[in-house]
């Protein structure tokens, strides 16, 4: 009994770590980013995972739209790293794909939902 409440602590540890104001990992799925509202300025590296069946990549862009760093594509199931040297602002991430289904329908994977605001600071 005692095992499982120290097995809950560190969970519960690691949970609010994991959500840190300044984690630099970023979860693509297919519609969605899950990954920090907050990130440092500076040279940083975002780590980024594809949970998703598709192909997907990460954009960063700065307030007037101009790219700032990009991945190449990531496979579904896979992990990439992104170097960034960001300045105090806001940002956006997402996944400018726009892919082709066997049926011939166009997706667009930022307007399916593959975009979040982030701020850089501290």
């Amino acid at each position: 009994m005692r095992g499982r409440l120290l097995l809950a602590i560190l969970m519960a540890a690691v949970a609010c770590t994991a959500s840190d104001s300044t984690s630099n990992e970023f979860i693509l799925d297919d519609g969605s980013i899950v990954g920090p509202e907050r990130v440092l300025t500076g040279q940083q590296t975002l780590r980024i995972s594809n949970v998703g069946e598709f192909i997907h990549t990460l954009v960063v862009t700065d307030q007037q739209g101009n790219v700032v760093a990009a991945t190449d594509v990531i496979p579904a199931g896979a992990s990439s790293s992104l170097a960034v040297d960001l300045s105090a602002g806001d940002y956006l991430v997402s996944c400018r794909l726009v892919t082709q289904t066997p049926d011939g329908s166009i997706v667009d994977h930022f307007e399916m939902g593959m975009w979040r605001n982030i701020k850089a600071d501290g």
